[in-house]
């Protein structure tokens, strides 16, 4: 079974813990060890059964390669500055699919992923390293996601979109077909996209329009 540490002990981090769990009814895969938090207040606290280990330098004391992480923030910028925290021990990084989950052959996840239950991807898609895809999320054909992008529930993304690193996506948030979406952009819960998004973009609003550019 591959050992496995969630980092982030929050409501994510109990709903990550809930996929791999029942990935384990279909296959015993993972055995989780337990949470990683950086809140010293919740050091030793038992979360659904699991203990909170401690912050990042329990892993700098205590990794070896035989465990991986799975990063359970929902935050785009804190999920990539989280990574680049743990370079220096470079980590082995689980990539987390619902047994739910419908898909196409034809699409590439990279590492560090969580697809959570209910999502459908078709064809020809290509998903990025810690990319978070939320419940009840479908993806269309040759769609790009890049690394650390979040989609939250309920997102519907239409075919040949691209959405930029670092993007945050809000729940239930429609976009017509051939949308590109810049990096490290927000588009705002039930928003309805039909006109590209530059980097760097608050976009809301039915149809969605640029609120403000993030500093």
């Amino acid at each position: 079974m591959e050992e496995i540490l969630i980092i982030g002990a929050g409501g994510f981090g109990r709903e990550v813990l809930w996929t791999i769990n029942d990935c384990n009814e279909i296959k015993k895969k993972y055995l989780v060890l337990g949470f990683i938090d950086d809140d010293k207040s919740l050091h030793g606290d038992l979360i659904d059964g699991f203990s909170v280990l401690g912050g990042l330098n329990w892993i700098e004391k205590n990794y070896q390669k035989s465990i991986s992480c799975v990063i359970a923030i929902g935050d785009s910028l804190k999920k990539k500055e989280m990574v680049n925290q743990l370079k220096k021990i470079d980590p082995t990084y689980a990539t987390i699919i619902h047994p739910t989950v419908i898909s196409s052959k034809s699409i590439t996840i990279g590492e560090g992923t969580i697809i959570q239950a209910g999502t459908i991807m078709t064809i020809n898609i290509v998903i990025g390293k810690h990319v978070h895809l939320n419940i009840d999320s479908t993806v269309g054909h040759d769609t790009v996601i890049e690394d650390y992008v979040t989609i939250n529930p309920g997102v519907h993304i239409n075919g040949k979109t691209t959405i930029g690193s670092s993007t945050y996506v809000g729940t239930g948030v429609v976009m017509k077909q051939e949308i590109k979406i810049g990096s490290e952009s927000i588009i705002g819960a039930g928003a309805v996209l039909l006109e590209n998004v530059p980097e760097k973009s608050l976009y809301a609003g039915v149809p969605a329009k640029l609120k403000r550019k993030i500093k």
